[in-house]
């Protein structure tokens, strides 16, 4: 059964069917940030193979279904296309469907899925390149914010929008304390995401901020505890915070959205 409102008119068939080629979609738009912003190479340029150059035709760009097709190999010059891509795009069909069984409503679903969208290649590039790009940090914040004041004003949910404000210039302000301290240790990259985590998950509240928080420092903690004890890291080992960051949000927001 769907949560709430996610189960109105509309056959749960349908819903999930669109929400799935939705995330196909987003998911391949997603491959294409994970590339393309760390280079600052255009966005609205069509996509190529990355050992021969040649260009792909709408067939060939058909998200998860053309890597099937193809076989996992460019039909010009037979070279290997990463997993990756594939990985991405059916991540994003399951994170995109996912909401519908947990959220209570369309905006914390839209909410979660705007974090998907840009959270997402957001991850996978900080645990590639250590850092966050400040294109996707400015986007991931001002789409957040646009659907948090759309909310507000079409559901009269005034009185959360102080909540989430205040989230995310705290959250925004510790991270900076913890750069500080830490001399480095801690990114700017970091600091600017937390202006969104503190935006979408003081949109449900001050306990929101305080679980979406909590649940970043856990996981860093665990997995690089585990690191060290496995050899992997040592203490000076830099770790890409971002990914628990997003990990975290992703947590409160199934235990607060509604």
């Amino acid at each position: 059964m769907l949560k709430g409102t996610m189960s109105g008119t509309v056959p749960t068939w349908f819903l999930l069917l669109f929400f799935s080629l939705l995330g196909l979609a987003f998911g391949s738009f997603a491959t294409a940030l994970i590339h393309r912003v760390p280079t600052s190479e255009s966005l609205s340029t069509r996509s190529k193979c990355f050992h021969c150059s040649k260009q792909l035709t709408w067939r060939e760009n058909i998200p998860l279904f053309s890597y099937l097709a193809l076989r996992g190999k460019c039909s010009g010059c037979a070279a290997h296309i990463s997993f990756l891509y594939p990985a991405i795009e059916f991540a994003m069909l399951l994170l995109f469907i996912t909401p519908l069984f947990l959220l209570h409503s369309w905006s914390a679903v839209i909410l979660w899925q705007v974090l998907s969208i840009f959270g997402v290649p957001l991850l996978v590039i900080d645990l590639q390149h250590h850092r966050l790009p400040d294109f996707l940090t400015r986007v991931l914040c001002g789409t957040s914010l646009l659907v948090i004041l759309a909310d507000a004003i079409g559901r009269n949910h005034f009185d959360r929008i102080a909540p989430s404000l205040i989230g995310a210039l705290s959250l925004m302000l510790f991270y900076l304390l913890l750069q500080i301290l830490s001399r480095g240790g801690m990114g700017m990259g970091d600091v600017k995401l937390a202006a969104s985590m503190g935006l979408i998950s003081g949109y449900f509240g001050m306990r929101a901020v305080f679980t979406a928080s909590f649940a970043a420092f856990f996981f860093g903690a665990f997995v690089g505890i585990t690191l060290m004890v496995f050899g992997k890291a040592g203490r000076k080992t830099a770790i890409p915070f971002g990914p628990f960051m997003i990990a975290g949000q992703f947590i409160s927001l199934i235990i607060y959205a509604h």
